[in-house]
């Protein structure tokens, strides 16, 4: 059974597209302002530096994806036309940093790189975000089953059980 979650198109615009076109514009600015002899050039190169990592994780490398799809078989990130498909079978590393009170997630699928394998995942903008954390969640317990994650949520719910228990 096939589960899509997609990024609500208005926040994605203001947070993806918007936020890529005026890192580009900023970087173009502070190409004119290096180019000129700017006092502070150093300072402009190293926001030209910012600017141009932000194109590429927003447009290039799709670190954050406008269509998660999960499926029995693959799991896939997709924006602007591109698309980067895991099968299930081939997932040798999935791991997930949780940020609990903003409902973000920092993912990392196989040997992340800087043109594929790192997603930022805001939950709140997605249809049925509660499903697709529980889904990310599923997957990186079923490949990472004894990691230290995973021992501590059993160790968490053994102890709910024995608080419940002595009530």
């Amino acid at each position: 059974m096939s589960k899509e979650y997609i990024f609500e198109q208005k926040k994605f615009l203001i947070r993806v597209v918007y936020a890529g076109f005026l890192a580009a514009i900023v970087c173009l600015l502070g190409i004119f302002h290096v180019s000129r002899g700017s006092s502070i050039k150093y300072l402009w190169m190293f926001v030209c530096f910012l600017c141009v990592y932000t194109i590429f994780t927003n447009f290039i490398s799709i670190s954050y994806p406008r269509k998660i799809v999960i499926d029995n078989n693959t799991i896939s990130f997709s924006a602007f036309s591109k698309s980067h498909v895991y099968s299930r079978k081939e997932l040798e590393g999935f791991k997930i940093k949780e940020r609990h009170l903003v409902k973000k997630m920092y993912i990392r699928v196989n040997k992340p790189s800087l043109f594929k394998g790192r997603y930022w995942i805001d939950l709140k903008t997605y249809n049925d975000y509660e499903d697709l954390e529980n889904d990310l969640l599923k997957i990186e317990e079923n490949i990472h089953p004894n990691s230290l994650k995973e021992k501590i949520k059993k160790n968490n719910a053994i102890y709910e059980e024995r608080k419940k228990e002595d009530v």
